[in-house]
C-alpha cells in the first residue's frame, strides 16, 4: 500500500489550500492542514498490536469523564 501526503489540486489542476490523502494514485481524504493529513496517513498504515485499543483514542478509558469539571467547559457523558 502506498500512501502519500501531498497539496490537493482540484481536477481542473487548480492548486488549493488543502493537503491530500492518496492511497494507490486514488484520493482517500482531503483536510485542512497537513498535520491532519499526516495523522490520517498514520492511521491506516500504522499495525496495532493491540486489537482491543484504537490507534485514534485520545485516552485508555474513553469512558471517563471528569471529577470536576473546569467552569465554562463542556462535559458529556459517555453510555
Amino acid at each position: 500500500m502506498n500512501v502519500e501526503v501531498t497539496k490537493y489540486r482540484k481536477p481542473d489542476g487548480y492548486a488549493t489550500r488543502y493537503w491530500s490523502v492518496m492511497v494507490d494514485g486514488e484520493l482517500l481524504a482531503v483536510t485542512l492542514y497537513r498535520k491532519g493529513a499526516v495523522a490520517v496517513a498514520k492511521a491506516i498504515t500504522n499495525h496495532n498490536p493491540h486489537s482491543y485499543v484504537s490507534i485514534l483514542e485520545d485516552s485508555p478509558n474513553p469512558a471517563a469523564k471528569p471529577r470536576k469539571p473546569a467552569a465554562g467547559v463542556a462535559t458529556y457523558l459517555a453510555r
